[in-house]
């Protein structure tokens, strides 16, 4: 069929048996191939109706409901059209496997969105917030992405460039005047308004740690040697057995992690093989094991029980040294650097996270500000923040040159044009799209 390769189509929910499924279909020939599985003409846009879809050879496939979006009122600006059908694997393959035999093709990962972004329905900033929206950790985290899939972010970054085209316009203009008409005020509200530029894109810039806190959590690895009690820390921190708990050193061997949520952070906790000399193997295989993790943590949980321990290993990364079954021993005394816990009763363990609330920043965050999520978008914004700073600088030299002053302003809106993704690379597109689910 003639502009089938426009048209695709993908599963929209998880692979799974459900009690309904949505299938999307979007592009020229959505409608088309649609009919021609329901035997009928499709509904008025918007409006959902009991439709039967049939396979090539007549049989009945399902009875689906059926909603057409018309372009440009969809969420692709497309023509889009949603089929929610009973939840069976089986029967999602087949419809799918039908439309692709009259037409279609199968979708490419994060394809509807990039469609919606190509047809200006949404921006770049609103294009990563879908794929982070669904992937939120928590409530916290589904909030600001809600924000800024609503729009709110790109308003802000919307009105910077704003100030700095009008401010540009200032320059360009004054350039055309001969210096000695140029009143000193002009170059003193030139740098009040830039000043104004500086601190919204500060403020906006400060957002970043909570934004990718929120969304990627804290990684905290519990280490030590072998029957210290780290598998019986997470089992009390995750209320379940995550972890097998015995006596005999080297039970753990492979990672267990465990999540849960300090102040709307998701903080995920890994437990690891004792780290100690040993012959076995698969013990070792364990060892490297965490030894990788402990390398990629944001934060190490260093656990011992023995009093007698004076020697502790050093982390790349901050770190809490913990003082294990302090209820079997006496006459320990407290110190600033060392938590003293019992992991099976579950003994100052709320002291344990609130000195990891401390040592990881994890404060209450307002979730009515937008906020940076990912780091193209804080090395972006910190670029077009540096090129402000850079233009303020220059103008307070005597005779400030304000050509290099209107190019510092440009470079710093083309840095916040690559957020919005009015020119953002090829590569940043495709792999903001890519880390997306086929569906959407």
């Amino acid at each position: 069929m003639m502009n089938g390769d426009a048209t695709f189509v993908a599963p929209a929910t998880p692979f799974g048996h459900s009690g309904i499924a949505v299938v999307r279909i979007n592009g020229p020939l959505a409608c088309q191939i649609l009919s021609i599985l329901s035997k009928q003409k499709l509904a008025d846009t918007r409006y959902a109706k009991l439709t039967s879809l049939y396979d090539d050879n007549g049989q009945l496939i399902d009875e689906c409901v059926v909603t057409k979006f018309q372009s440009p009122a969809s969420y692709t600006g497309d023509d889009l059209i949603e089929v929610s059908c009973h939840g069976s694997p089986v029967i999602v393959d087949k419809i799918i496997k039908t439309i692709i035999d009259n037409g279609a093709r199968l979708a490419e990962p994060g394809e509807f969105t990039k469609r919606a972004f190509i047809n200006g329905k949404i921006d770049l900033l609103q294009a990563e917030a879908v794929g982070a929206l669904i992937k939120s950790k928590s409530e916290a985290a589904a909030r600001i992405n809600r924000q800024t899939l609503g729009g709110a972010l790109s308003k802000d970054l919307n009105n910077i460039n704003l100030d700095l085209i009008s401010v540009v316009g200032k320059i360009e203009h004054a350039i055309d005047i001969i210096e000695s008409e140029i009143e000193i005020t002009f170059y003193r509200e030139i740098i009040l308004e830039i000043d104004k530029i500086i601190k919204n894109s500060q403020r906006i810039l400060s957002t970043f740690k909570a934004g990718k806190m929120l969304n990627e959590g804290i990684r905290v690895v519990i280490t030590g040697k072998p029957n210290v009690g780290k598998s019986t820390l997470i089992n009390y921190l995750s209320g379940s057995e995550k972890a097998i708990v015995s006596n005999i050193p080297g039970t753990t061997r492979d990672i267990v992690e465990s999540m849960i949520t300090i102040s709307g952070v998701p903080v995920r906790f890994v437990d690891t093989a004792g780290i100690h000399v040993t012959d076995d193997k698969i013990e070792k295989i364990g060892i490297n094991k965490a030894n990788y993790e402990i390398n990629s943590a944001d934060l190490v949980l260093y656990i011992y029980d023995d009093p007698k321990q004076l020697e502790f290993p050093k982390f790349d990364c901050p770190s809490i040294y913990i003082f294990n079954k302090i209820d079997l021993h006496k006459n320990i005394e407290d110190t600033d650097s060392i938590i003293h816990i019992s992991a099976k009763s579950g003994l100052n363990v709320d002291f344990l996270l609130k000195k990891i609330k401390k040592t990881m920043s994890i404060n209450p965050i307002s979730t009515d500000t937008p906020h940076l999520i990912s780091q193209h978008q804080y090395s972006a914004i910190n670029k077009s923040l540096k090129s402000q700073e850079k233009a303020k600088q220059l103008l307070k030299f005597t005779s400030p040159e304000l050509e290099l002053v209107a190019f510092e302003l440009r470079a710093s809106i083309n840095a916040i044009d690559v957020v919005l993704g009015k020119t953002s690379p090829d590569d940043i597109l495709n792999n903001i799209f890519r880390t997306l689910c086929v569906g959407k």
